[in-house]
């Protein structure tokens, strides 16, 4: 089901694992990322989510306080029942400097950052 859907951002919710899914592409305006990370959390605070799986391959770099916004949302998400975090990183060095910034801001362990969305999705399994 989608949950949230722009021109560079798909969220989408697999009910039967509890799995929201972040599909981004090229440079998001501010606005727009944050609508899109607003709307991980209101939908969050009123269904299951266990885990979160964040495709970042085709993104653009996101600016630093767009990924302050986003690490502060993690506390929310966890304390509705998140268990983890899985982020598929791009190539592309400034975007996984965006990440490796969410990852220092965010306050749980439940974060990992995986090369393929075949790896992340079997540690997300084992959670």
């Amino acid at each position: 089901m989608i949950v949230h859907k722009h021109a560079n951002v798909t969220i989408e919710y697999d009910q039967a694992k509890q799995r929201l899914k972040q599909t981004w592409s090229g440079f998001i305006p501010s606005k727009d990322f944050r609508d899109a990370i607003d709307a991980t959390v209101v939908f969050a605070a009123k269904n299951p989510v266990r885990t979160i799986i964040s495709d970042t391959l085709n993104q653009g770099v996101v600016k630093p306080e767009d990924t302050e916004y986003a690490g502060s949302v993690m506390p929310k998400l966890v304390a509705k029942g998140l268990k983890g975090m899985a982020f598929v990183i791009p190539e592309n060095i400034f975007t996984q400097l965006s990440l490796k910034k969410f990852a220092n801001n965010e306050q749980t362990k439940g974060v990992q950052y995986f090369k393929s969305e075949s790896d992340a999705v079997v540690w997300l399994n084992s959670l």
